[in-house]
């Protein structure tokens, strides 16, 4: 006696299965509705016949949904593909549930093709057919578009000799392509957009200037919506990797200055000094060290918890003040940065407050007629001493020319 294979019998099961199916449905729209609803407890709820635009569950697939599966037993999943022969759709199975749910995978149908003509069955451990639905609906996207998304250039993994490369590719005509980049300061940027062309291509010029200054870059994301600016179901981005030959935003040198570059112990406890640094990753965090001659840290007096440099061009533009009891020295102020961890130094000095000279008078100064001011110099002697000597001298001098006339008289 002939045998026939477990295998054999299952593929012959389903073949069975689906030409039952496939003859309901060639019967009229009605007849395909009274065979869905012929079994009594194996149901197919989700999609229902006829459905149209049914969303992808992940691409390529939809879900299944249902009721009245007997605990044991597990769903089954035919389709026509795009050459006619029978495929199994099943992605992720469910047994024994009585509401029961799968995920079928259709990415065989013909190109640009969204009917899919189906059976789900009922079957048991050993594949025996129990019941049968026919089942015909339509995705939102097919799995093979007429023209699919694609990115031919640039290629993945390539080094990109120019700073503005044209991307191209191919997608529906009519929609949109936007090239977006990671640019500085952490932020997202265009790099250019394009209208897919009537032969289902495009060519999106670009421009990668927004990058880090010194960075090569690490891709683009290519992203397909419709001609209004709209996602479009089922297309996602499409990640290229690439870096450029020479960076299109060249790395800015470091550089560091101090002004002044000498400052008194006042002024420097006071104003303090102005700090203009460049040559950072536009809006990384930095630090800040100052140190003495000595190598001894010095905190500077109301330094923000953090700094920053500008988000633009990584730039950075302070003041210091160094603490009271500062003395004069050479000192260092560093600057660090966290994410790029480049590191420049600039050092300056801080002198000793200048003393105020006192400027005394000289005693006896023959050069000097009075004190500056229009008053005779103080000798330290009485005036008043001075005027009576006088006229006793007066005194005395007209007593005398008084006798002397007397004698010449006698």
């Amino acid at each position: 006696m002939h045998s026939t294979s477990p295998s054999s019998r299952r593929h012959r099961s389903r073949l069975a299965a689906l030409g039952v199916a496939l003859g309901v449905l060639a019967l009229p729209f009605v007849g395909a509705t009274t065979a869905y609803a012929a079994a009594d407890t194996f149901t197919v709820t989700s999609p229902t016949p006829g459905q149209t635009d049914v969303p992808e569950a992940f691409p390529n697939t939809a879900v299944v949904d249902g009721t009245g599966l007997t605990d044991g037993n597990h769903v089954d999943v035919q389709y026509v593909t795009g050459d006619g022969t029978l495929h199994t759709a099943i992605y992720a199975d469910t047994t024994g549930a009585d509401e029961w749910s799968v995920i079928a995978n259709f990415d065989l149908l013909g190109v640009g093709e969204t009917t899919v003509v189906a059976t789900v069955s009922e079957l048991t451990p050993d594949d025996t057919v129990v019941v049968t639905v026919p089942l015909t609906f339509s995705l939102a996207v097919a799995p093979n578009p007429a023209d699919p998304f694609t990115v031919t250039s640039p290629e993945v993994g390539e080094v990109v000799a120019t700073a503005t490369p044209d991307f191209t590719g191919t997608a529906t005509p009519g929609t949109q392509i936007v090239v977006l980049y990671g640019a500085r300061s952490g932020s997202t940027a265009e790099a250019g957009t394009a209208t897919v062309e009537a032969d289902g291509t495009y060519t999106v010029p670009t421009d990668f200037s927004r990058l880090e200054p010194g960075s090569l870059g690490t891709g683009a994301d290519v992203y397909n919506f419709d001609s209004e600016g709209q996602p479009i179901p089922g297309i996602d981005r499409l990640a290229v990797f690439f870096t450029f030959e020479s960076a299109p935003v060249p790395l800015i040198p470091l550089a560091l200055a101090v002004d002044p570059a000498s400052s008194t112990v006042s002024a420097a406890t006071s104003t303090g000094v102005a700090l203009t640094a460049a040559g950072f990753s536009p809006n990384e965090e930095l630090t800040l060290s100052i140190v003495d001659a000595a190598g001894t840290a010095i905190v500077p007096v109301d330094l923000p918890l953090n700094i920053y440099a500008n988000d633009e061009d990584g730039s950075y533009a302070g003041t210091v003040v160094l603490p009271a009891g500062t003395t004069a020295g050479d000192y260092t102020v560093t600057l660090t940065g966290v994410r790029s961890e480049r590191t420049v130094s600039a050092g300056f000095a801080v002198v000793a407050d200048p003393v105020t000279p006192v400027n005394p008078v000289t005693p006896g100064d023959p050069g000097t007629a009075g004190n500056g001011d229009g008053r005779l110099a103080a000798t330290g002697l009485d005036g008043g001493g001075f005027l009576g000597l006088g006229a006793l001298l007066l005194l005395a001098g007209a007593a005398a020319v008084i006798v002397r006339r007397r004698v010449s008289k006698a």
